[in-house]
């Protein structure tokens, strides 16, 4: 039996993270992975996304521009684009396994499940770790109704050949609305079904009001309040119906409502590791209830408001679990701010205290800038463009929200504000970012 001290089941961020960690140690460390190594984030998720978004944003940006010193607006070509796509992204699980080989850790392809705390089987072949990490992400969520089989996944769009002329998408969060915005500006005529009466529920209402409505101003559809009840193939055509009554006919349909834990071949009840509707369950360190064996990354049920199911959030725990293991650090797990955004457009980010969970409390000021006349934004004429900042009775900044073209950047300015917790004077103090760029904005509202 082979024997290694630790093994890590999943090839994402955890496994990446962990293993550029450790490669100058002296231990034996192995990752299994069941798909394409590397994980989903760019196989599936969002590093093909972001690539996609390249072309979709100039689209869409051209289109704001038309008449106001674009005579052309610019359009996609689907199969190109895809193409091109495949040709960027298909070396990847090959480079990934070569990188993690780089940092002197063994590959094995090839489905994990437990024998027992220590013994894994892959391949059929018993493997000892002393320490095991559990770090298989999720996988695309499949809706209990009828048809079901009949829809597609994300993970099927961000490699489709040819593009649809009429699509729906089942959910209204991140997964839906982001696909929503790419298929839209191919080309394709899109509808959204969502069950609740709101898209986007992670984010403040007031700037998700706006992406909803510059989408639906660019010819998406909304169906709110709509639990999908079954999907039907009807000749070369699919019939989507709600139990509210409502019926659509379209040529593909996207199970868009989210994703759930990738556990479901790893054994997890033979061997008594806890887990729930949101994963894995662990303590502060990271552990589960049997002694031995760990969780990190999407697959760790948490609380999305302290540890949201992000990249980077895994890529950390995957730090911590290295300076854990090695002795480098005793202390539990404490997480950084973390920002998250949605790739629509316009986009929406966040970090820090809510905007909603602020309002509510009289402990934070609640401060909100239109930006829709700065130069920056009146250059790509960003109508949208809206950011509310929240301080605390110290004057700190401990949350930042905004809606805009740029959203995700504008955040990500903010980010090191909030974390390193000063005021508003000792930050200018500090500070003096570059002018005429878009980070100059946190000198000016700050």
């Amino acid at each position: 039996m082979k024997k290694y001290d630790y093994i890590v089941i999943g090839s994402g961020p955890v496994a990446n993270s962990f293993s550029s960690e450790l490669k100058d140690s002296n231990k034996k460390v192995l990752i299994v992975e069941g798909d394409a190594f590397g994980g989903i984030c760019p196989n599936y998720g969002c590093e093909p996304k972001i690539f996609l978004e390249g072309a979709v944003k100039t689209v869409l940006m051209s289109r704001q521009l038309s008449g106001k010193g674009i005579s052309q607006p610019a359009t996609i070509n689907w199969e190109d684009l895809m193409k091109r796509k495949k040709q960027t992204f298909e070396a990847h699980p090959e480079n990934a396994i070569k990188g993690m080989q780089s940092n002197h850790a063994d590959t094995l392809i090839g489905t994990a499940s437990f024998i027992d705390s220590h013994t894994l089987k892959v391949n059929g072949e018993e493997i000892y770790g002393e320490k095991i990490v559990i770090a298989t992400g999720q996988k695309p969520n499949k809706l209990p109704i009828e048809g079901s089989e009949l829809t597609f996944s994300s993970n099927d769009v961000l490699s489709l050949d040819y593009l649809p002329k009429n699509v729906v998408l089942i959910g209204g969060g991140y997964i839906g609305m982001e696909l929503a915005v790419i298929l839209n500006a191919a080309g394709a005529h899109v509808e959204i079904v969502e069950f609740a009466d709101r898209a986007l529920t992670a984010f403040y209402w007031e700037h998700v009001k706006d992406v909803v409505q510059e989408m639906e101003d660019q010819g998406i559809i909304f169906h709110f309040n709509h639990a999908v009840s079954n999907v039907e193939k009807n000749g070369e055509k699919y019939v989507v119906a709600s139990k509210q009554g409502l019926t659509i006919e379209t040529d593909y349909v996207v199970d868009a409502s989210g994703r759930v834990p990738n556990i479901d071949n790893l054994n997890l009840d033979e061997v008594g590791i806890e887990h729930d509707r949101g994963g894995v369950l662990v303590n502060d360190y990271l552990e589960t209830n049997v002694k031995g064996v760990y969780a990190a990354g999407d697959v760790v049920s948490k609380d999305p408001l302290v540890a949201p199911k992000l990249t980077p959030t895994s890529a950390y725990e995957g730090e911590y679990l290295s300076d854990y293991f090695e002795g480098k650090t005793d202390t539990p797990i404490k997480y950084p701010v973390i920002g998250s955004a949605a790739f629509t457009f316009p986009q929406i980010a966040q970090a820090g205290v809510s905007v909603s969970e602020a309002l509510e409390n009289e402990d934070y000021e609640v401060v909100h800038h239109d930006l829709t006349s700065d130069y920056f934004y009146t250059g790509t004429n960003d109508y949208n463009a809206k950011l509310t900042l929240v301080f605390d009775h110290n004057n700190r900044l401990v949350g930042a929200s905004e809606v805009s073209q740029t959203a995700a950047d504008d955040i990500n300015n903010f980010i090191d504000i909030i974390g390193m917790d000063v005021d508003k004077r000792e930050w200018k103090e500090t500070f003096l970012p570059i002018f005429p760029a878009i980070s100059y904005k946190t000198r000016i509202f700050i």
